[in-house]
């Protein structure tokens, strides 16, 4: 599975309503300088991925196109995205999040200090020779040659803290970011490179300089490196002798738990060092954590991205008869417990949804170490002896949180939901979505109040122009778009607000590409695509969805 540039989708998921008129940016599109001119005119200069702001708006980076190399979009490796209506976090759990996604800071640049800089800026440490297996690093092998080209470039200038170079390869903003963050994902042991970094570009997209950005442990790398190790080494020292790979995953579960503090205001929370040597930290550092040990073990263990009420990170670990998801940072409780630990994807159905590249991570359907919920003895920084199933090879999988009623959880809006406001009011804050990285909430029947109370949307009155599930709803875009053809087009359909998470959560994951975008390509003879869509609340429990759309 390939992730490459051939398929230019820029996502612009805009909410206009018609009480007050208000626009809301919920996505960004990610695309090359000239595509957003086409979309949106030329108002500003902007590099791929971002969007002017202003008032009543908020800005955020687009999704990932994901492609074979016969253009074809990769599929999810078996990881079926849940619908974000079943999303129903926990009391005890919600808000303790904390990933921050990759944001960089982007400049377009003229011709000739590009030109300039060709002939003075060097590609520092080029990482040839560098290999990365595909079972320790699945990141790198879901790019293309020129991204993995960055990511070697990436990693090896980081290695030596060189803070300024050019691609090797002719990459655009969007390939660098892609190549950034599988790096990030891939090698928490790099704990002193932030997760952030600025670039240059030229007007047709092209990536002319990289900058790194270094936390202070760059100060005196290699004492914090020992640091790391020895901290490290604490851990997992008495996992090392035990027999199977299980006990060893479970042992650095409890351990670590026992060692971390979840903090909001940690240092350097986005990454492992602020848990293994820091002992305070968010989910990403608990995940960066996490996956350093167990790979220290010998055991496969990947970082993972996504939504669980807010931007998070957690692990998915790789054990003798599959894989399993962990949560270490939900787990570290008052007493060490494994609500979130060796959990099959459909347990974490209503509570952790994937975005980005790790929806290609693979899918966790094992069976044989699914945990059941039970809590240990915390605070002793030993592992817990009680609590968690014995594995049984011949047990199946009992999905134990997951929610099929359609009801949806939404911790940061309050009062019970039942009603859609008449009018913005005082309650313009909920028509905005206050981090776009996150799927937004529009306001509708289907709701729920702050204590985690659930109601379920009224069935709206039948439409006969109404789409009312996603296989139709691809259908007519498919139809609408073949008969428009290529170019600039505009169409819109009807379809139910219950069906608009579930829509635009495909744009999320990219599954729409699949869905009707790749046969619309193949019809018109095009190979680049790009969208923008509108909403329209047009009553009586519905959502018109322009789309203005370029092929070419």
């Amino acid at each position: 599975m390939k992730v490459v540039n051939k398929i230019m989708i820029g996502i612009a998921v805009l909410c206009l309503l018609l009480c007050g008129g208000i626009l809301v940016f919920a996505l960004n599109p990610d695309m090359t300088s000239s595509l957003a001119q086409k979309l949106y005119g030329n108002t500003v200069d902007m590099p791929p991925g971002t969007e002017e702001t202003g008032e009543g708006q908020t800005s955020g980076n687009g999704n990932i196109s994901v492609t074979l190399p016969n253009g074809m979009p990769g599929e999810m490796n078996g990881y079926v995205a849940p619908s974000m209506d079943q999303m129903q976090i926990p009391e005890d759990v919600s808000g303790r999040t904390g990933f921050t996604p990759v944001q960089p800071e982007e400049q377009q640049i003229p011709d000739q200090e590009a030109q300039n800089l060709k002939e003075t800026l060097g590609s520092g440490e080029t990482g040839e020779g560098l290999s990365f297996s595909a079972e320790e690093y699945p990141y790198y092998q879901m790019l293309s040659e020129n991204q993995q080209s960055v990511y070697r470039q990436i990693y090896a200038n980081a290695q030596n803290l060189t803070e300024k170079f050019a691609p090797e390869k002719t990459v655009s903003a969007s390939d660098v970011k892609t190549a950034f963050e599988a790096m990030i994902g891939d090698h928490p042991e790099m704990f002193w490179l932030e997760t952030g970094y600025s670039s240059k570009y030229l007007a047709n997209g092209q990536c002319v300089e990289i900058d790194l950005k270094y936390n202070s442990t760059a100060d005196d790398l290699e004492s914090a490196k020992q640091r790391f190790d020895a901290a490290a080494q604490n851990l997992i020292t008495g996992a090392a002798s035990l027999d199977s790979n299980y006990e060893k995953e479970k042992y650095v579960h409890d351990a670590l738990a026992s060692a971390v503090t979840y903090d909001l205001t940690a240092d350097m929370n986005q990454s492992a060092y602020s848990a293994l040597v820091n002992g305070k930290s968010v989910c990403a550092g608990y995940a960066r954590a996490y996956q350093y040990l167990l790979q220290q073990l010998g055991i496969p263990c990947y970082y993972c991205t996504g939504y669980s009420g807010g931007d998070h990170a957690w692990n998915i670990v790789k054990l003798e008869d599959g894989y399993y998801n962990v949560d270490v940072t939900w787990d570290d409780a008052a007493a060490i417990r494994y609500d979130y630990f060796n959990k099959t994807d459909a347990d974490f159905a209503s509570t952790h949804v994937r975005q980005n590249l790790s929806v290609y991570l693979p899918a966790c359907n094992g069976t044989a170490y699914r945990q059941e919920n039970t809590t240990g003895a915390a605070g002793t920084g030993q592992p817990s002896e009680a609590g968690g199933a014995t594995p049984d090879p011949d047990a199946g999988t009992t999905p134990s949180g997951g929610q099929t009623d359609g009801s949806v959880t939404d911790p940061g809006q309050q009062g019970d939901g039942t009603q859609e406001p008449e009018q913005p009011g005082s309650s313009l804050s909920d028509y905005i979505n206050p981090d776009p990285q996150e799927p937004l909430r529009y306001p509708s029947g289907n709701t729920a109040g702050s204590a985690g109370n659930t109601t379920t949307a009224a069935t709206p009155e039948p439409r006969a122009d109404a789409l009312t599930d996603l296989s139709s709803y691809y259908e007519d875009c498919r139809k609408q778009l073949t008969g428009l053809g290529s170019g600039d087009q505009h169409f819109d359909n009807v379809v139910p607000k219950s069906l608009w998470s579930t829509i635009e959560q495909s744009y999320h994951t990219g599954a729409y590409e699949q869905g009707y975008v790749v046969d619309v390509l193949k019809n018109l003879g095009m190979e680049y695509f790009a969208i923008q869509l509108q909403l329209v609340d047009i009553g009586d429990g519905y959502y018109r969805v322009y789309h203005n759309v370029v092929t070419y």
